[in-house]
């Protein structure tokens, strides 16, 4: 890490006001880091806002420091930016129409833990052995003079809490939970966020969860959930209490959440849990991920969806579990 202080102080340094960005159908993590790490750029006095391909995730609001931080690249066409940190995201690809707001000439910061990560920034800071990128920021921002404050542990617990499911996922390791208490020792009120992040849903996107959920799928054979919804009709502000209700099937391994987001096109939410590698079969149908948890933009009919891409999960999924 401190061979990248130079560079990384570097990037940092530059003219102009800084954008901030992260994969497309940002999650916990991605949109944490984004905001814990425009505030340590107002902490340093740089100028900067956080930009997404999808919508902001409602949960997280209370994170930023200014509702006007997050923008959308629809709203700004033509504007570009000189200084750019793409945050928790393994190809630039995945930033989908924020790639348009990029100068051919930026200097882009990339700071990920996927192992898949190309490698496409100016100044590349990559460790798949952390448990997200949030976790990764604890070690980066001090190296160029930034003090974690309340708020940025805030946004960095979120973070980390998020990508483990609440310390609950394998890669809860004895480092991660050494940085959450580093977070709580600069103020960070654990129980207050988890909270938020995990118990806090309204009353009207709980009536849509439990509608979805009670026409959801189980493939005993295949050790297979599946759930559906149709977003142009019935549109879900979040997709992560569906996620956590598949997630408790006991007699599932892997959890499929299908969500038709237009005409031919759908995003899959694929969860598993053990070994079931679930990024690499992503990686195969131009998704991308973690171990346990990936996701996937599927553009064709719904037929043709089953046809392909449902039916050789079923089958990897029968190789894998169907002897148990």
């Amino acid at each position: 890490m401190t061979n990248n202080k130079e560079l990384l102080c570097g990037i940092l340094a530059g003219d102009g006001d800084f954008l901030i960005t992260s994969h497309y159908a940002p999650d916990g993590d991605g949109l944490s880091s984004c905001i814990a790490f425009r505030l340590a750029l107002k902490q340093l006095g740089r100028r900067s806002f956080i930009a997404n391909h999808d919508p902001f995730v409602e949960r997280y609001r209370f994170l930023l420091d200014e509702d006007e931080a997050f923008i959308r690249p629809d709203d700004h066409k033509g504007r570009v930016f000189f200084n750019v940190v793409v945050l928790d995201t393994a190809n630039i690809e995945r930033i989908g129409s924020v790639a348009d707001m990029i100068a051919t000439d930026a200097a882009v910061l990339n700071i990920d833990h996927h192992m898949t990560n190309t490698n496409f920034g100016t100044v590349n800071i990559v460790d798949p052995k952390a448990s997200s990128t949030a976790q990764m920021l604890i070690e980066i921002l001090p190296l160029c003079g930034v003090k974690i404050d309340r708020r940025i542990a805030d946004a960095i617990l979120s973070g980390i809490l998020s990508d483990t499911g609440g310390l609950r996922f394998a890669n809860t390791v004895p480092a991660v939970l050494e940085a959450v208490k580093r977070m709580m020792d600069c103020g960070s009120d654990m129980a207050g966020i988890s909270d938020r992040l995990f118990l806090r849903t309204d009353f009207d996107e709980a009536v849509k969860v439990n509608r979805i959920c009670s026409e959801m799928k189980l493939f005993r054979k295949e050790k297979i959930v599946m759930a559906y919804n149709d977003q142009t009709e019935n549109p879900l502000t979040e997709n992560e209490p569906v996620l956590a209700v598949l997630a408790s099937i006991a007699e599932a391994m892997v959890s499929v959440f299908i969500r038709k987001n237009g005409e031919d096109f759908y995003k899959l939410s694929v969860r598993s849990k053990g070994d079931f590698n679930v990024s690499s079969f992503a990686e195969k149908w131009n998704g991308g991920g973690h171990r346990n948890a990936a996701g996937i933009r599927f553009y064709g009919s719904y037929e043709e969806l089953e046809r392909t891409l449902l039916s050789e999960l079923k089958d990897l999924c029968l190789k894998e579990y169907g002897d148990l």
